[in-house]
């Protein structure tokens, strides 16, 4: 009868040790998850707003077609062709227009950026307003 308790004791023991370090390892990672879960709810300060706006464009650069023209003289001349205001893209709060980048404010040539909405972006003076949509090409590339 002895030897019957000793046997059990035997066995107990070590599955009681096993059991053990187990609750200490639960333990241990409900501690960890603590810890992470308290730092993901504190606050975390995002970038400047005036370091983003100093940022250079992403973007590859558009090169503005040239035209050779012959004057009856017989003079070459070249000229830059400015095309009509062409909406590129619309990220955030901020539109790309014939190869430069604009705010809602800013004046593109004699008009001012007045709204910018999905696809649509609208120009406007004080007699003249104007529409600008995302062309077949670009109309994926919005991103609110």
């Amino acid at each position: 009868m002895g030897d019957e308790i000793l046997m059990k004791k035997l066995i107990i023991l070590p599955i009681l040790a096993i059991y053990l370090q187990a609750n200490d390892n639960r333990l241990a990672m409900v501690s960890e998850y603590k810890t992470m879960f308290s730092k993901i709810g504190e606050k975390r300060v995002g970038v400047d707003v005036r370091k983003i706006d100093a940022l250079s464009s992403p973007f590859v650069k558009i090169k503005k077609p040239k035209v050779v023209k012959t004057t009856a003289d017989g003079e070459t001349i070249e000229e830059v062709v400015t095309p009509e205001f062409v909406l590129q893209a619309i990220v955030n709060k901020k539109v790309k227009i014939s190869g430069r980048w604009y705010k809602l404010g800013d004046e593109v040539g004699d008009l001012k950026v007045s709204s910018i909405r999905k696809g649509v972006v609208w120009l406007k003076s004080s007699d003249y307003k104007k529409r600008l949509t995302m062309r077949k090409e670009n109309a994926k590339f919005s991103i609110k």
